[in-house]
């Protein structure tokens, strides 16, 4: 993993875990909590999409706290000289934050720290990957999986580190969208990732090349294991039990739902001409799905098949009855979309779309830096 240098870059920031006081003093460096960009007691724009947060850096990763007390997110806040990537908490229908935690360790003001993919357990413990590095620099020193007791980072330890080598697969040094399987196991996408810049003067931007799901023993006892038949993962789930997952994979718009015990496999979802499907999450009998959009596949020089994504088409998908609802608003596009335990509220990244003119060519582009959003589930 490298420290991703635009649209989702490593942030990190704490959660208030079901048990974490936010009655902590202010910000800084060394102090954990900070006053929010805004002041607001609602959220900045109450039409749907409701517009929760305002931010010149991308703000991303978003999941709920299991009682659904709040939303977890991760967010780079502008001025800090170490360019944490920190955990944010927001009221469950937007206004001002709640807490932030940027620093993770003693002395974390000299270096960068970086929480990404945080995931919270039903009994209240916090999983997620940890970076930290010197400031400026595009790698980490020490990076892995990590697992908190309670939803503080700062008290978490390392359960496995980055890179890792699974027997028969390539290395993998990144791994995104974490979930619990469970309270003892852990799943989530191992891939590749490189920092590299598309022309002569054009920004940084961070590659990710989704290699496989994984399955994670939550305590650190074993090594980590491939799913079979995962290849160019784009999204994962746990399903209704510790067995059964839901996935999908790059350049198909398919869901595939796979009983992890017997390996049998089967499609969930097909939404067919409506375009690739990926950032999958289910739960309580409802399974919200990315579908279209701008999404393409290419051969990266370096690692070879990536999918590039810049967003596309919330959809809501009844188990039961199949029924399909897909939530467009036009103008913008969404990635990484979080049901709330209820099933009844999704936050997502949302990226607005702009005209871009230069004179000669007009064409439409969508903002690299993405703000949260909270969306209805019909």
């Amino acid at each position: 993993m490298t420290f991703r240098t635009r649209g989702y870059p490593p942030v990190w920031a704490p959660l208030r875990a079901l048990t974490l006081s936010v009655a902590v003093a202010g910000c800084g460096h060394t102090d954990p909590f900070s006053s929010p960009p805004y002041g607001a007691d609602g959220p900045i724009d109450p039409t749907p999409p409701v517009h929760l947060t305002l931010s010149p850096r991308a703000d991303r990763g978003s999941i709920w706290i299991p009682d659904e007390s709040g939303i977890l997110y991760s967010t780079q806040t502008p001025g800090r000289a170490d360019n944490d990537v920190c955990l944010a908490v927001l009221p469950p229908a937007g206004g001002s934050q709640r807490a932030l935690i940027c620093d993770l360790e003693a002395g974390g003001a000299d270096s960068t720290d970086a929480t990404e993919s945080p995931a919270a357990s039903a009994d209240g413990r916090l999983a997620f990957v940890k970076a930290i590095g010197p400031i400026g620099t595009t790698s980490p020193l020490r990076e892995g999986i990590a697992i908190a007791p309670g939803l503080d980072p700062r008290q978490a330890s390392i359960v496995q580190s980055l890179p890792y080598t699974i027997p028969g697969e390539p290395t993998h040094s990144h791994a995104e969208a974490l979930h619990w399987l469970g309270n003892g196991r852990l799943v989530f996408i191992g891939g590749t990732a490189g920092v590299q810049t598309r022309c002569f003067g054009c920004p940084t931007d961070t590659v990710v090349a989704n290699l496989k799901i994984v399955t994670l023993d939550a305590q650190g006892g074993a090594d980590p294991s491939a799913v079979p038949g995962t290849d160019l993962a784009s999204g994962v789930s746990p399903g209704s039990t510790e067995d059964e997952i839901y996935y999908t994979l790059a350049g198909d718009s398919r869901v595939f739902r796979r009983t992890l015990s017997s390996g049998d496999v089967t499609v969930a979802f097909d939404f067919g001409a409506a375009g690739v499907a990926r950032d999958v999450q289910v739960i309580a009998g409802r399974m919200v799905v990315v579908v279209g959009g701008r999404v393409a596949m290419e051969i990266n020089p370096l690692l070879g098949p990536t999918q590039r994504d810049s967003g596309g088409v919330v959809h809501v998908v009844d188990l039961a009855s199949g029924a399909d609802q897909p939530l467009d608003w036009p103008g913008f596009l969404f990635r990484r979309p979080a049901l709330s335990p209820s099933g009844q509220r999704i936050v997502a990244e949302g990226h607005t779309l702009a005209i871009f003119n230069d004179g000669q060519i007009a064409d439409t582009t969508i903002h690299r830096d993405g703000d949260l959003y909270l969306l209805s589930a019909p």
